[in-house]
């Protein structure tokens, strides 16, 4: 049974609080991402040196890792050579595409940086619309708070990732599908599948609600011609397996290229069960010991497989707390956007080897912090708690990614 909200006198107040919010979290991390890029050392192992672009001196820091991928997509486009070896068809189109026209004129790095900043400032005034209309006005402030400062939220302010573009995305497809546009739904939702492989979850989700709006699975026959726009999202996907079928003769190969060496991610007994993940946790307690001591008995870098083992662990622990909430989605938002949360996290459990990338994943799920403002709202210093810790985490992960450690 989804929640009945209390009527908002000044919808527009909230768009307000999140812009504003959005704009402060924003300022905050830019200076952190700075100040731990002249102040602190570089990960000694992180592969790629300093990249000088307008900006670069206070920006810098918010390029790392993938975000040099979709970098070589933007200046030279996809390119293979075999599955062995790691290659940018891994990632999807929708993001560079969206980097395109903006780095005519200021580089793929602003480029990047940009896209994110302004698909990031979207996302989160489309979250708060989708929220208000459920939750009342002081705890859709609070989920807003906790998308905000969602300890892997750096991804919505400037990383050059997809992950902004993509909530952005599925928020408006949702939006659009509540006003009564399940077409265009269908067409939003196809263009977030074509940004991240979790794009189908928006599909299934857009479809599942649909059948929930019209009384449920027993009254398909209540199903409008209309709503059978919303199969449009399963589109994007689509045209990039297409693509990648017709020039590499492989529709699956952004699946397939995950297990190539380095990435070492390939869809199989060991990824699904976390083998890996769970060898790490056996080894965390001596590389933690190492770190402290300075020694290396057990690795030659036990501070760095410390730190990449206890994020991963931490993404771990986001993931069964999704699950947990998924109760409270179906209960109070609904079974159409529980399903939607439902397939997100599956993907983020069930296609990493460790969870690493888990926690980018979960911010996808918005309904998540719609569900857990609902959990707090009667717990005043919990959700104090909540907020500072995450925003704590948030700082501190911010700062190690703009090091270079590979946090998720």
């Amino acid at each position: 049974m989804t929640s009945t909200p209390s009527p908002d006198t000044d919808p527009e107040a909230g768009t307000r609080f999140a812009i504003v919010a959005y704009l402060a979290v924003a300022l905050a991390l830019v200076v952190i991402v700075a100040a731990s890029t002249h102040l602190f050392a570089r990960w000694s192992r992180y592969p790629i040196a300093r990249q000088n672009f307008p900006g670069s001196w206070l920006l810098e820091g918010w390029l790392r890792w993938d975000g040099n991928w979709y970098r070589g997509i933007v200046d030279h486009g996809y390119q293979f050579q075999n599955v062995d070896s790691q290659a940018n068809v891994a990632y999807f189109p929708g993001y560079p595409l969206a980097m395109w026209p903006f780095a005519q004129v200021m580089g793929s790095a602003l480029s990047g940086i940009l896209v994110t900043f302004l698909s990031g400032l979207a996302a989160v005034v489309g979250f708060q619309r989708w929220a208000r209309a459920r939750l009342d006005p002081s705890t859709t402030r609070v989920a807003v708070g906790l998308l905000l400062l969602y300890p892997f939220a750096w991804y919505l302010y400037g990383a050059v990732y997809a992950d902004a573009l993509f909530l952005a995305l599925a928020v408006a497809a949702f939006l659009l599908l509540e006003a009564g546009h399940p077409v265009l739904a269908g067409v939003v939702g196809a263009l977030a599948g074509a940004t991240r492989p979790v794009g189908i979850a928006v599909a299934v989700g857009l479809v599942l609600v649909v059948i929930e709006r019209r009384g449920g699975f027993r009254k398909l026959r209540a199903l409008r011609p209309g709503d059978f726009g919303v199969l449009l999202s399963f589109g994007g996907l689509a045209a990039w397996s297409a693509y990648q079928g017709i020039r590499w003769g492989n529709p699956l190969l952004f699946s397939d290229i995950e297990g190539a060496a380095g990435w070492d991610q390939p869809m199989g007994p060991r990824t699904w069960f976390k083998v890996t993940f769970l060898q790490r946790l056996h080894h965390l307690p001596g590389w933690l010991d190492d770190a402290f001591r300075g020694t290396h008995v057990t690795s030659t870098h036990p501070g760095s497989e410390s730190v990449y083992s206890l994020s991963i662990l931490l993404q771990g622990l986001f993931v069964l707390g999704a699950v947990l909430l998924v109760r409270v989605v179906w209960r109070r938002i609904g079974w159409g956007y529980a399903g939607y949360v439902l397939t997100i996290v599956a993907m983020a459990a069930i296609g990493t080897k460790d969870f690493l990338g888990a926690g980018r994943y979960l911010i996808g799920a918005f309904p998540l912090f719609a569900a857990l403002a609902l959990v707090l709202a009667d717990r005043p210093r919990t959700r104090v708690a909540v907020l500072v810790g995450s925003a704590a985490m948030l700082a501190v992960l911010a700062s190690a990614y703009a090091r270079g450690y590979y946090l998720a």
